[in-house]
């Protein structure tokens, strides 16, 4: 079985109707949008399905300096378990798997982190496919000259990810920990706020 993965659901849908011709059909094992047709499966992930964090010993700001953080090992753990799982079943049965995520930095980290869960799951050839939009042309063109994930492309987007998260969080407990001693509320500190 060919598996494909994409980086949102909505682009399975749109790559499994371009590449099935409109005859895809869609499954949802543990709630995710499978599509199939022939020996294919076509499934999107939700954006990053695998985040990063301090292990457990560091998330008690008060035994823990903030400068510690900067030194801590990161560890990588499931944010999106229903989908985890899925790509993890259909790896099982895959003999081939397809890297289809967006053409950007973060898609390439978010495809290496699909690589690595199809590689915990088995060694069958994975490939990548870039394009610009998800039109009939450009995604037919892309499957018929598939090419590797850029591994230094995935590290640019690691790197940037790990430094949100240590200086997010050293910054945060700091000036958190700073004001307290003022009488101040909670401060967060970080390049993306939500």
């Amino acid at each position: 079985m060919k598996l494909i993965i994409t980086e949102k659901e909505n682009a399975a849908r749109r790559i499994a109707e371009i590449l099935s011709d409109g005859a895809a059909s869609v499954d949802r094992p543990n709630g995710v949008a499978v599509y199939r047709w022939g020996n294919t499966r076509c499934m999107g992930l939700s954006g990053h399905v695998v985040g990063v964090d301090f292990p457990e010993e560091y998330s008690d700001w008060r035994d823990v300096e903030p400068v510690e953080l900067i030194d801590a090992d990161i560890v990588k753990s499931p944010t999106q378990e229903n989908i985890v799982r899925t790509l993890r079943e259909l790896a099982r049965e895959a003999d081939e798997a397809v890297i289809a995520t967006d053409y950007d930095r973060e898609g390439e980290l978010i495809g290496k982190e699909a690589y690595e869960l199809v590689r915990e799951e088995t060694d069958v050839p994975v490939s990548r496919v870039r394009f610009s939009s998800i039109t009939d042309r450009e995604v037919r063109e892309a499957f018929a000259d598939p090419d590797d994930i850029d591994f230094d492309l995935a590290a640019a987007g690691e790197a940037r990810q790990t430094i949100d998260l240590v200086w997010g969080a050293a910054l945060t407990r700091f000036l958190s920990l700073s004001a307290r001693q003022r009488g101040e509320d909670f401060i967060s500190v970080g390049r993306v706020q939500s």
